[in-house]
């Protein structure tokens, strides 16, 4: 007794529906995963055979978005391929504090209620900020184990808690013990919006619209002098020179002169010199270029190789982002953007701005809200990163890291050739806060607090004032730290070396040098990138020497994007190799950023954002991962669209149906196991062959694959087994030799053709697994009473391994049949032949072998091309369409077939239509402009289109031309 009639399939864990609906079959798998620790990773075995990843872990600023959700799928992808082959998989968990992009989070809640951070106080924002952690972690994990993501849940870590802030502590005093941790004043990257300074890396630079405006700078003793080009205007209230080439000509002779500045107030400080210096670009503006060293990087260089001829650094601009008093009493607390405006005004007003011009540029903005980057210094926590860096570009030469794709070893490596000091503070509250204290009674007038406006005890507090006086005027230290709007620490070098200093986590008790016991610790916060940078380390419990620690590191992949390549992935190498000698991970997987079918950056502000959860409710968490999974080439950015689900949505259909068509086609009762070890070989026809040889193929290749990170192939190769080679054409021929047999009879044949469909299917689903794990766990279990599998779980069943199933000769034939078949169809297609008539078919073959190969096969034409009859041509029949494979030619007799004179009309359009697609395509391929910027992949595209079309148009000609013979 067959299913055939059946409308649903029972089987030890549920039924198969008609209609797939993969909501109930995604909640289902995601428990009974949970429930039976299929994630766990247990710390012991052979150390060889394990494959382990850490997750980057997303900030907590939200919900996941669709870069989270390519990036997890990715992941989870490998550990699903690991697993099936046997190996110890640990992937774990876990999330980062996010520093400055989670604390503007809460900034804006708070704002939205009228507050400050500083007016509820630091103990309490950060009460706050925990609060929305906890949340917010929770919506993070939840999301990941929708997207059904093999995680370790047991060893979820968070870059702030206690393990983690141990970890960082123990780097922290590494580093100060060996002299690699310092404190400086140096120019650094300030956002006004953020509050804080950035790293280097932290700095986006974006093409912008702008003017350059053009500013005479007259001579001091009455000449002309000169005019420089700038962009920013403002800040020539702080300028100290003006920089030329030494080898520029024009401006030789002025080299040494004074010029007079615009606008500088007072006679005194009005004239600056003219300097040589190399750095000038003497073909950019006018070849000369003002000199702000309190505003500019370059022009900070510049101050310190002629300090001899030119004042010290003049900050023109605050912290705040607002015109400082040293610009003048006209400017001072305009904000950056209106003082540029007032300041080209008043050059007008004075005769010197020479012209403005449109201009873009590139303009470094902050990498979090995209604020321009405000050059200013500052004095801040530094890190030596030259000796690290050492480390890691060996490893990367030596082979012991690798980036794939290789395309990025050069950029990695030349990032840290050229290394910089890296700027860890921040002038935020949420994050870990830097463990240096400084004693109250030997440093307290060195540390300067800005207190809020306040009345306390009749007295006026706020503004700048040093610790000590604040206190004496009645605050507590508590108050202090809880509401000052930003605290300096004003140490120099030997400062910091004295007892009055410690390093450590705890508020220390009291001073070897002067006996006290108030203590401040630094305001500042690390980078979050700091602790970020310990992740493959702090997650298994660095420095703690754990069992955890000994097996999983290093770890064997890491999956990211290629933005955080230098923000963390060569942080993490740094580390690691500085820390334990090895390089936390072999392999660093880059993959690009999800965009808009457009090729814009997704954002809510342009509301082109993909929600992953909407996508995953609308079609399916299978087809979501499928559609990334597709698209995921090698660092190449993914141009996503809603577009991209439909194919994998009517693929997990497809899948779906064709599964329950073999269910339906098994006894009720299994007979014993379809097991394909157990296959007659004697009783295989060339489809079983050929199927079966493919099947070992793609085995192989989605191992090779997977081994190189080839998402996109590896599933490109699973998607086009599966759905052209086994539904489309082994199911179609297998129905026949099915619907043939005995009713309840179970022939050799027969048992040939179930074992090939549930061996061939069930292989396949393991292969398809790791991308689409429900849906093919579900169907593995529904074939698992005739498969002969064991296992509780498909993942625990093991990768297919098929072998001596390699058949060329096999391959070769079915080829040809369905070259066949396709040219038939083809013809069918281009005549309208309506699908449920037949046709007959006449054939003549150059080669004796071919024809052999035709007539053995014929069944499956006939069966596959809805042929009535196949027969040797005696020329070729009037009134007759042709189809040619290899050295077959093809005669279908038309009459009674189709409407000769309303074919006639339609062929004539067809023909002209390709007649003009050929002719595009040749004055295309004949352009020059064309041939010469088109890529390569553009050309041979064209070319294939023509050649096609050109077929086409001759096949049709000659079946138009046929009609009346």
């Amino acid at each position: 007794m067959c299913w055939r009639a059946r409308e649903s399939i029972s089987y030890n864990r549920g039924v198969i529906d008609k209609v797939y609906q993969p909501q109930d079959v995604e909640k289902k798998w995601v428990e009974a995963w949970k429930k039976a620790g299929l994630a766990h990773a247990k710390a012991a075995g052979d150390p060889r055979n394990r494959f382990v990843i850490v997750i980057p872990p997303p900030n907590v600023t939200g919900a996941l978005h669709i870069g989270h959700a390519l990036n997890n799928t990715l992941q989870d992808a490998l550990i699903r391929h690991h697993k099936l082959h046997g190996r110890e998989t640990c992937w774990v968990p876990g999330t980062d504090h996010g520093g400055i992009a989670t604390q503007n989070v809460m900034e804006k809640q708070l704002k939205a209620k009228g507050q400050r951070r500083q007016d509820v106080g630091r103990a309490e924002f950060l009460a706050l900020m925990q609060t929305w952690t906890r949340d917010c972690k929770k919506t993070i994990m939840g999301q990941l184990e929708r997207l059904g993501c093999l995680l370790d849940m047991g060893r979820e870590a968070f870059t702030m808690d206690e393990t983690r802030a141990a970890s960082v502590l123990a780097a922290f005093k590494s580093f100060w013990d060996e002299g690699l941790i310092h404190r400086d004043a140096r120019m650094v990257n300030w956002c006004v919006r953020c509050g804080t300074a950035l790293s280097d890396i932290e700095v986006e630079f974006e093409e912008r619209k702008g003017h350059l405006w053009h500013i005479r700078y007259p001579a001091a003793d009455g000449g002309p002098g000169l005019v420089v080009a700038t962009t920013r205007p403002e800040t020539m209230l702080g300028d100290t020179a003006v920089a030329v080439n030494p080898n520029d000509e024009r401006y030789r002779a002025l080299v040494g002169k004074k010029l007079r500045l615009p606008l500088r107030e007072g006679a005194s400080n009005g004239e600056i010199p003219v300097v040589a210096d190399p750095h000038v670009d003497a073909s950019f503006g006018t070849g000369a270029v003002k000199v702000t060293p309190a505003h500019d990087p370059n022009d900070f260089e510049i101050w310190t190789r002629h300090k001899t001829e030119m004042s010290g650094p003049l900050q023109v601009i605050d912290f705040q982002g607002h015109m400082a008093p040293a610009a003048g009493v006209h400017f001072t607390g305009l904000v950056r953007e209106k003082a540029r405006e007032a300041v080209v005004a008043a050059l007008e007003a004075v005769g010197c701005l020479e012209k403005t011009e449109d201009y873009k540029h590139s303009v470094g903005v902050c990498y979090r809200c995209q604020q321009p980057i405000e050059p200013l210094v500052s004095a801040q926590w530094f890190m030596k990163m030259g000796p690290l860096a050492a480390k890691a570009l060996a490893a990367s030469e030596k082979g012991e890291f690798r980036i794939q794709p290789e395309t990025w070893d050069v950029p990695y490596r030349n990032w840290l050739k050229n290394i910089r000091d890296w700027c860890l503070s921040r002038q935020i509250w949420w994050g870990h806060r830097i463990p240096v204290w400084y004693c109250v009674g030997c440093h307290g007038d060195k540390v300067v607090a800005f207190m809020p406006a306040k009345e306390k005890g009749g007295e006026s507090l706020g503004a700048e004032g040093p610790l000590s006086a604040h206190l004496k005027a009645g605050l507590s230290l508590s108050e202090i730290e809880a509401h000052a709007t930003a605290v300096q620490i004003r140490l120099s070098g030997e400062d910091l070396k004295t007892p009055g200093v410690r390093v450590q986590a705890d508020r220390p008790g009291s001073c070897a040098k002067c006996g006290g016991s108030q203590w401040l610790q630094d305001p500042d916060v690390l980078d979050t990138w700091f602790s970020s940078a310990l992740w493959p380390l702090s997650v298994f419990g660095w420095p703690a020497k754990t069992a955890d620690l000994n097996f999983f590191y290093p770890t064997s992949t890491l999956v990211t994007g290629y933005e955080i390549l230098y923000l963390w992935v060569a942080r993490m190498q740094m580390m690691g190799l500085h820390f334990e000698g090895k390089a936390p991970f072999r392999d660093a997987v880059i993959h690009g950023i999800v965009r808009d079918k457009s090729g814009k950056k997704m954002s809510k502000s342009l509301g082109n954002v993909v929600d992953p959860l909407t996508m995953m409710d609308k079609y399916g968490t299978d087809a979501f991962r499928f559609s990334l999974a597709m698209q995921a080439y090698p660092g190449r950015d993914i141009p996503y669209a809603e577009d991209s689900l439909r194919g994998p949505r009517n693929f997990a259909n497809k899948l779906w149906n064709s599964t329950r068509f073999v269910l339906m086609n098994l006894p009720e009762v299994p007979q014993g196991s379809y097991r394909l070890e157990d296959l007659d070989r004697s009783k295989l026809e060339l489809s079983d062959r050929w199927i079966l040889s493919e099947f070992q193929a793609l085995c192989g290749r989605v191992e090779s694959e997977m081994g190189d990170y080839a998402f996109a192939a590896a599933s490109d190769a699973v998607y086009e087994f599966l759905w052209d080679k086994f539904c489309d054409w082994y199911v179609e021929l297998a129905k026949a030799r099915l619907l043939a047999a005995p009713a309840g009879e179970e022939t050799p044949d027969v048992r040939a053709v179930r074992t090939v469909l549930v061996g061939v299917l069930s292989g396949t689903l393991k292969l398809l697994h790791p991308v689409m794990p429900f849906i093919t766990e579900e169907l593995w279990g529904a074939l698992k009473p005739y498969s002969g599998e064991k296992a509780d779980f498909l993942l625990q069943s093991g990768a297919p391994r098929p072998e001596g199933w390699t058949d060329a000769e096999a391959e070769a034939r079915m080829a040809f049949v369905m070259d066949a078949v396709k040219a038939l169809r083809a013809l069918r297609s281009q005549l309208n032949v309506p699908p449920a008539l037949k046709i007959v078919a006449h054939h003549a073959a150059k080669d004796a072998a071919e024809e052999r190969l035709l007539l053995e096969h014929a069944a499956y034409l006939r069966q596959l091309a809805r042929i009535e009859a196949l027969a040797p041509a005696a020329g070729r029949p009037p009134q007759s369409a042709t189809a040619a494979v290899s050295g077959v030619t093809f005669y279908v007799p038309l009459a009674g077939v189709i409407d000769f004179e309303k074919e006639r009309k339609r062929l004539a359009k067809e023909v002209e239509r390709l007649s003009n697609d050929v002719k595009q395509c040749e004055d295309r391929l004949a352009d020059p402009v064309f041939a010469g910027r088109a890529p390569e992949a553009e050309v041979q595209k064209l070319r294939k289109r023509r050649q096609e079309a050109s077929a086409e148009h001759a096949a049709l000609l000659d079946t138009l031309r046929n009609l009346d013979g």
